[in-house]
């Protein structure tokens, strides 16, 4: 077996630890197993090519998503009426990422409630595709999976091409039902057997010879998030989310895992938050018998304010950007809807963050709000969403910002009013 290969039942034999606690590994509530953890959060993070994108995004019969194509930038902002399948967009994104970080297809399909529920329903979808197209310094990959419906049951059909400007593309991996080949650059072409709904780019991506190897990677750490005050509230005690967790339920555990591993971003999260809310001015992680909070220090009081206490715009806000800080190894970070529970003031700061750190995270954001659009004024951003309930969702190109910004400056609208006086997102 290759080092960190995939046995016939898709169980990996790990060569060295890929990857850091606040990444993409679970973490225990037990104080010990913490510590021990904690030690490798700065020593055991593997390096992802920063220039690394997703261009586009090419989905068939997933959810809303008959046959649609999106081509994606560094800041894309889908903008569209409630079901116009905004978040679907970035579900499949998601999907695509929980396929490569479980090594299998049958965890993220049970969760959105199996390859019946998943598929397009105006039609009978006996095979869901998803394809994206990355870039790279100069090179660009292709990975294409396909479910295929048995009745209530599925196998994966896999492939991996290197396309190449002027020649025909060069197949990386294939896989069948788990029967297939990858390539490595040591060996030429190494067979692979798994289980039929098992990821053959993960089971490739554990042997370091595999050219391909950083396209697993930069996937299985984009991270999605829509934390929601009322879970950011309870007691979360032994979640395992693989990192920050989609709706920031350890978000309590996350802060004290900062505040022992790295005080520096710890202080970055907070003065960041307090930068766009105004509060908190410190927060202090605690830890009581195996259970993880903090409490938040605010001008004027005496003693700090419990989790439990916080007002819900600043909590959601400081899980927002704890997910854009912790997240230290995520290239791409979409948020759904960040104008929920946020003062408009607030949201035109927390824009000017993410456009601070787009040349850093590939950033996907979805909203109902023309106010966004304002404050974010970015024409090349806006990507309108919109359904019928025939053909789907369809997502419409940007418009060319120099045309945008003409018709801006004529009409005096900003750039929110431009899109709502065209009627966007209704079908």
């Amino acid at each position: 077996m290759h080092e960190g290969s995939f046995d016939a039942m898709g169980t990996e034999s790990p060569p060295h630890c890929q990857h850091s606690v606040i990444g993409r590994c679970g973490y225990s509530n037990h104080s010990g197993l913490l510590s021990t953890k904690l030690s490798t959060l700065l020593v055991c993070r593997h390096s992802i090519p920063l220039l690394m994108r997703l261009a586009t995004l090419r989905a068939d019969h997933y959810r809303s998503l008959r046959r649609q194509e999106i081509h994606l930038s560094d800041l894309n902002l889908f903008i569209g009426a409630n079901a116009s399948g905004k978040s679907t967009i970035l579900d499949a994104l998601r999907f695509l990422s929980e396929a490569v970080r479980t090594r299998d297809l049958r965890e993220p399909l049970f969760t959105r409630g199996g390859v019946l529920h998943l598929a397009w329903k105006g039609e009978e979808a006996r095979r869901i595709v998803l394809t994206v197209r990355l870039t790279d310094v100069g090179k660009e990959f292709e990975w294409e999976i396909h479910l295929v419906r048995n009745g209530y049951l599925f196998h994966v059909e896999e492939k991996l091409n290197e396309i190449r400007r002027n020649s025909p593309p060069i197949t990386l991996l294939e896989a069948n039902r788990g029967e297939g080949w990858w390539w490595s650059g040591d060996e030429g072409r190494v067979k692979l057997k798994q289980a039929p709904t098992a990821c053959a780019l993960s089971a490739a991506a554990a042997d370091a010879s595999f050219g391909a190897r950083g396209v697993a990677e930069f996937i299985g750490r984009w991270g999605f998030f829509d934390p929601s005050p009322f879970l950011l509230r309870r007691d979360w005690t032994g979640l395992d989310a693989g990192g920050f967790d989609h709706y920031g339920r350890n978000l309590g555990w996350t802060l004290h895992a900062l505040h022992r591993s790295d005080p520096e971003t710890l202080k970055r999260i907070v003065d960041t938050t307090r930068s766009i809310v105004g509060l908190p001015t410190d927060v202090e992680p605690r830890e009581v018998e195996d259970r993880f909070y903090f409490v938040q220090r605010e001008p004027g009081l005496q003693f700090p304010v419990h989790q439990m206490g916080v007002s819900s715009g600043t909590l959601r806000m400081l899980a927002l950007i704890t997910a854009l800080h912790a997240e230290t190894e995520a290239n791409l970070i979409g948020i759904e809807e960040p104008e929920n529970y946020v003062h408009p003031t607030a949201l035109s700061a927390f824009l000017d963050h993410l456009q601070d750190m787009k040349d850093r995270i590939q950033l996907m954001l979805t909203t109902h709000s023309p106010l966004l659009l304002d404050y974010l004024d970015a024409p090349e951003a806006v990507r309108v969403v919109r359904r019928d309930s025939h053909k789907g969702t369809a997502v419409e190109e940007p418009e060319d910002p120099e045309r945008v910004r003409i018709a801006l400056d004529e009409s005096g609208f900003g750039l929110g009013e431009f899109y709502e006086t065209r009627g966007f997102g209704s079908s």
